[in-house]
This record gives structure tokens, C-alpha cells and sequence, in this order.
């Protein structure tokens, strides 16, 4: 049997005792009723107590049923609202109801089931609304909540994306002092350009020069991967070419190769297993022998442009990677020319030539990229990397870097280069500053290497 406290109240206003007690009598055992003989009583009873549900007799000397039923709408606004009348008032309680002001209207004389039945739906309703007040409640209180949690776990998120940023800047100091200074670079190529366009804050592209014999060795490659793990294997790669360098008497490209590959098989552990990772590089590779004018090139996909005449001659790359493949035993090609005056010649990865862009949204094409070349190719080399870098900008427009850039250009100018070789070994030999490269010369010199020592002085 149910108690006063899990009574849902109700109260009840009328101007007549005899009413009040009747329906006291009526609904008691099913309800918490409060009794009002007048609409001021019936306010104070709802200041101090929690109504759910209040019926007014519309006929009521202070104000009527649906007088004060409006009153209570403000401060009051969940609680439900009904009206007792007999049929003349009907119109009346219409238009209230039509108003939102009314919940429902009951005639006289009730019926104590009809009445019960009538004022249950009431109290469902008011439930319901006290219900989604509680959800909507909670659903705020959620809100802050995860608001809260979103602002903690961006600030942290934050934190680690900074101290994730720190630590790859400051791998990309390391990436960068690995690869070979430009005092260097001065040192052992005539006239250069190097544009170099990480994807992300580390590259998994990489350049590498090296002198021995009387021959400058340089190398393009692109790792495979970008950002962070195209940044390990470049590390492997500078590690592994000088350690193969030191470890090679007789210098030829394709040897060199040949090697890496070895080395980079072996260290990351490759069995050629077809679940397991076939990490590994491209690689465009030139060993200069500039005394004898002379260049061998090998490659691992990728390939070396020359330009002689205004004409790009494409020599091609070997169809492998430097890592594990099917015809590991298989050598690397090595290819031999004859360096003349005004030769140039580029090494390049393919993220150029991959970049989506243009108005159709399609890769630049290696076509396009020849076609630039020539058009550009007899600029100074520090012109020829702005206009690549123009020419990728305008091509990308807001399309993202998709791929890691690498390309150098580099220039065989002569007979002077010759010269210029012979003076820089011979002051290397002794340890004295190298001389700046400057060509062409205003003067004509000899091409016998002793003849152009002593027009220089040099024994």
C-alpha cells in the first residue's frame, strides 16, 4: 500500500467545503491531496509545498479557476494546470486550452473514474516533463563535462604533438648534418643547385658526395617512405655508401651500388619472404672523373638527364631497388660517357614528377618535366631552382605535398673545368684553401694537364 511520500501531490481548490471534502474522500488512498478554499490559500499551499498537479473551480469569488491558473503559469511553469466548470464556461476554457494556458477541463458532476483517469494522464505528463527537464539537465552537465575533457585532452595532445615536433626538428638537425656540407659541395662540383622539399619536417631524400681517386662520387636517392622512416633509412644510406666508399679500391658506380645493396640487405635483415617488408631505396649514382673527362652513371630506378646541344639524352635506371629483390644476385649496369663543354646533367627522385596539380588534378609527368628542363637548362643554376620551385608552386596550387623533392642539376663547364679540377687537387694536397670556382675564364688555357699547371705557377 502506498505511502503519503510516494503519493504524487496534487491540489485541489474550490470555494465549497462540501466539494473539497468529497473529492478529499475520492482520491486520498491514490493521491497526496492538498485542500484550498480560495486562490490565495491555493498560493500559499504552492509556496511551500511541491505540487504536480492543480485543479481550480472556475467559479470562484476572488478570481476564476482560469484567473489564477495563469497566474501560477510563470513561476510554476512544469506544474499541470486543470479546470473544473460547468458547461456554460466550456467556451471559455477553450480558448485557455487553445493557449497553452490549460492542460484539460473537467464538467461538473465528475465522475470519481473518469476523474481518476484524467488526472493519472496529467501526472504522466507532468513525469515526462520532469524527466526530460532531468535529461536535459544531465545532457548539459555531459556537455561540460566531456567539454572539459576535450579541452584537458587537447592541451595534452598538444603538449605531445610539441614535444613530438621538437624531437623530429631536432632529427632533422642530425638528417641534415649528415648530409654533405656546401663548402663541400663548392669544393668538388664546378656549378650546382640542389632543390631539396621535405613532405614533412624530415626527408626520406638525401644527396651524397664524396671524393677519392681523383673522382667526386654523387648520389641522389629516395628511401622508401617519407617523414620518419624515409628519414632512418637516408641515415642507413649516408652510413653505408661512405663505409662502402672507404672499403673500395677500385671506384666504379655500378660497384658501389652493388655494395649498398649488400649492406642494406643485410642489416635489415631481408630474406625475401613475401610477408615481410621490402624496405629499401632508389638511387641515381655518378662517379666524375675530371681529369679525364669522364662520367660513369648506374642506377637503381632511377634515371640521369643529360643535356648536350639543347638535346636531353635519358639514360635509364635498373629496373631494382637497392634492398631485396627477386635478381639480388643480378649486378647493377654501369654506363660511361664523355664529358663535354656545357654538359649538364640532373638526378632527380620522383616526387616532382608525382605531384597531383594543374587543372585537371594529374601528375606533372616526367614529359613535362624533360620539356622544363630544356626550356630552362642554360640559365644560371641558381636561377634553374627558382624556376622549379615556381613551376611546382603554380603546378601543386592547393593540392598537399604528397611525396619528398630531391633534384640537382649539375654543370660540366669546359675546357676551364679542367683547370679548375687541377688547381683544386694540387692546393688539397698541400692543405691550402681551395680557390672559388669561376667559369668560363677570360683567358684561353691549354688542355695538357702540365701545360696548365705552369700557366698557373704551379709545379
Amino acid at each position: 500500500m502506498n505511502t503519503d511520500k510516494t503519493l504524487p501531490p496534487i491540489l485541489y481548490i474550490d470555494d465549497e467545503q462540501d466539494n473539497l471534502t468529497v473529492f478529499y474522500s475520492a482520491f486520498r488512498r491514490n493521491f497526496k491531496v492538498y485542500l484550498a478554499n480560495s486562490a490565495q490559500e491555493g498560493m500559499e499551499i504552492m509556496k511551500k509545498q511541491s505540487v504536480h498537479l492543480v485543479i481550480a473551480d472556475q467559479r470562484m469569488p476572488e478570481m476564476t479557476g482560469i484567473e489564477f491558473l495563469e497566474k501560477i503559469k510563470l513561476e510554476y511553469p512544469d506544474c499541470i494546470r486543470m479546470v473544473l466548470t460547468g458547461f456554460t464556461d466550456v467556451e471559455a476554457i477553450i480558448q485557455a486550452i487553445n493557449k497553452g494556458r490549460v492542460y484539460r477541463y473537467i464538467t461538473k458532476p465528475w465522475s470519481k473514474d473518469d476523474l481518476k483517469i484524467t488526472i493519472d494522464h496529467a501526472l504522466e505528463t507532468y513525469e515526462l516533463k520532469e524527466q526530460n527537464r532531468k535529461l536535459f539537465t544531465d545532457l548539459e552537465e555531459a556537455n561540460l563535462t566531456l567539454e572539459k575533457k576535450v579541452i584537458e585532452r587537447t592541451k595534452k595532445i598538444e603538449s605531445q604533438r610539441r614535444e613530438i615536433t621538437d624531437s623530429i626538428q631536432y632529427a632533422s638537425r642530425i638528417q641534415s648534418a649528415l648530409l654533405p656540407e656546401k663548402e663541400e659541395l663548392d669544393k668538388h662540383l664546378p656549378s650546382y643547385f640542389i632543390l631539396n622539399k621535405p613532405r614533412n619536417i624530415v626527408s626520406g631524400d638525401y644527396y651524397w658526395l664524396a671524393h677519392k681517386d681523383n673522382k667526386v662520387v654523387v648520389a641522389i636517392a629516395d628511401c622508401t617512405g617519407h617523414g620518419v622512416p624515409g628519414a632512418f633509412m637516408s641515415i642507413l644510406g649516408l652510413a653505408f655508401l661512405n663505409e662502402v666508399l672507404n672499403q673500395t679500391e677500385s671506384i666504379s658506380a655500378n660497384s658501389i651500388l652493388n655494395q649498398l645493396r649488400s649492406h642494406v640487405i643485410k642489416s635489415l635483415h631481408q630474406t625475401g619472404k613475401t610477408d615481410e617488408a621490402r624496405d629499401g631505396m632508389e638511387m641515381a649514382l655518378c662517379v666524375v672523373d675530371f681529369n679525364k673527362k669522364r662520367l660513369q652513371y648506374s642506377g637503381a630506378f632511377r634515371p640521369l638527364y643529360l643535356i648536350r646541344d639543347k638535346e636531353l639524352v635519358e639514360f635509364k635506371g635498373d629496373s631494382m631497388p637497392i634492398g631485396i629483390y627477386s635478381e639480388d644476385d643480378k649486378s647493377f649496369n654501369n654506363k660511361e660517357l664523355i664529358l663535354n663543354e656545357n654538359d649538364i646533367i640532373y638526378m632527380f627522385t620522383d616526387g616532382y614528377i608525382d605531384q597531383l596539380g594543374g587543372p585537371d588534378r594529374k601528375t606533372f609527368k616526367s614529359k613535362q618535366f624533360k620539356q622544363l628542363l630544356i626550356d630552362i637548362h642554360q640559365k644560371p643554376l641558381n636561377e634553374q631552382k627558382a624556376v622549379l620551385e615556381k613551376e611546382y608552386q603554380a603546378w601543386r596550387r592547393d593540392i598537399e605535398q604528397i611525396d619528398d623533392i630531391m633534384v640537382m642539376g649539375i654543370r660540366f663547364t669546359g675546357p676551364g673545368i679542367i683547370a679548375w679540377y687541377l688547381i683544386q687537387s694540387h692546393f688539397r694536397k698541400f692543405n691550402y684553401q681551395p680557390l672559388p670556382f669561376c667559369f668560363p675564364l677570360d683567358i684561353s688555357l691549354p688542355t695538357q694537364e702540365g701545360n696548365i699547371l705552369n700557366h698557373f705557377g704551379i709545379k
